[in-house]
C-alpha cells in the first residue's frame, strides 16, 4: 500500500496490491483505497475469514469484497461509526481503536475525549454489530415507527447479502470444510428470509408496488420451492392475485431449472 501518481489536482491516491506468494498470483493491482472524502487511513488489517480491512479518520470501517478477483475487488462499508446510538445526540465523546473484524462484529478499544491510543492499563475490548450506512438520516431517525421498517430491512439485505458473497468468495478460494458450507447455506437462508419480510413490507402498500415486489422474490436463491411458496401465500394474504400468480409461475420456471431470462 502506497501513495500513487500525483494527479491534476495536484495530490496522490493511496493505491494497493493484494499478491498470493505461495501461488505466485497477483490479486489485485495497484487498485485505489477508497477513503472518504479528507479522510485518513488509521488501520489496515484483516478479518477472521482474511478479508482485508481498512478503518479511517472519519470513523468508518470498510471490507474488501471479491479481492480474490483480479480487477473486481470494491471496498464495501460496513460500519459508519459517527452513526453509533451512544453518540446520539452528543451524549458522549469518544473515538475508536480497531482491533478485529470477527464473528460478524467489529471489535475496538473504546478512546475517551481527545485521546488518540489506547492507555496503560490495557483497557477491555468492546465489540459493535455491522450496520451498512445506506439511508439517510431523516430515514433513521423514523426506526421506530413502520415508515422504516422498509429501509431497515433493505439494510439488513444488503449487509447479509455482502457477508454470504464474502463467505461464498472464501469457499471458493479453499478446500471448504463441512461446517463452512453449512454456514453458506444458513447464510443463504438468512437473505431469504430478510426478501420474505420485505415482500410483506411492499405487498403491504398497495398493488402499484407490485413490480417491486416480484423483483424482491427474484432475488430469493432457494431453489427448493419452499421460499417462493411462502412468498406465493403473502401475497395471498393481502389479496395481490397477480403477483401470487407471477410468482407461481417464477416457482414452476426454477423448479424446471430454467432461469428468468430465458423466458
Amino acid at each position: 500500500m502506497g501513495n500513487g501518481a500525483v494527479g491534476g489536482d495536484g495530490c496522490t491516491k493511496l493505491l494497493y496490491t493484494i499478491e498470493n506468494v505461495k501461488r505466485d498470483e497477483v490479486c489485485q493491482s495497484e487498485d485505489t483505497v477508497a477513503l472518504t472524502d479528507n479522510a485518513q487511513l488509521k488501520s489496515v488489517f484483516f478479518s477472521d475469514n482474511g478479508d482485508p480491512c481498512i478503518y479511517d479518520s472519519s470513523g468508518t470501517l470498510l471490507i474488501l469484497q471479491h479481492w480474490r478477483t483480479p480487477g473486481q475487488a470494491r471496498w464495501v462499508p460496513l460500519l459508519d461509526t459517527k452513526t453509533l446510538e451512544r453518540l446520539a445526540g452528543g451524549r458522549k465523546e469518544e473515538s475508536y481503536w480497531p482491533v478485529a473484524v470477527a464473528q460478524d462484529k467489529f471489535h475496538c478499544i473504546i478512546l475517551k475525549g481527545g485521546d488518540q491510543y489506547p492507555y496503560f492499563p490495557k483497557p477491555l475490548l468492546s465489540e459493535f454489530d455491522f450496520k451498512i450506512p445506506c439511508t439517510t438520516a431523516a430515514v433513521e431517525d423514523s426506526s421506530n415507527t413502520s415508515a422504516g421498517e422498509g429501509p431497515r430491512l433493505e439494510e439488513s439485505f444488503v449487509r447479509s447479502s455482502l457477508m454470504l458473497s464474502l463467505l461464498d468468495d472464501l469457499i471458493s478460494a479453499t478446500n471448504a470444510s463441512h461446517s463452512q458450507r453449512t454456514e453458506l447455506s444458513r447464510r443463504e437462508m438468512e437473505v431469504d428470509k430478510v426478501l420474505l419480510q420485505l415482500l410483506n413490507v411492499e405487498c403491504r402498500e398497495g398493488e402499484e408496488r407490485g413490480m417491486k415486489a416480484l423483483e424482491i422474490v427474484g432475488l430469493m436463491r432457494d431453489r427448493s420451492g419452499k421460499m417462493l411458496e411462502a412468498a406465493g401465500k403473502v401475497a395471498g394474504r393481502y389479496g395481490r392475485l397477480l403477483l401470487q400468480e407471477k410468482i407461481n409461475e417464477l416457482a414452476e420456471r426454477r423448479l424446471m431449472g430454467m432461469d428468468e431470462e430465458d423466458t
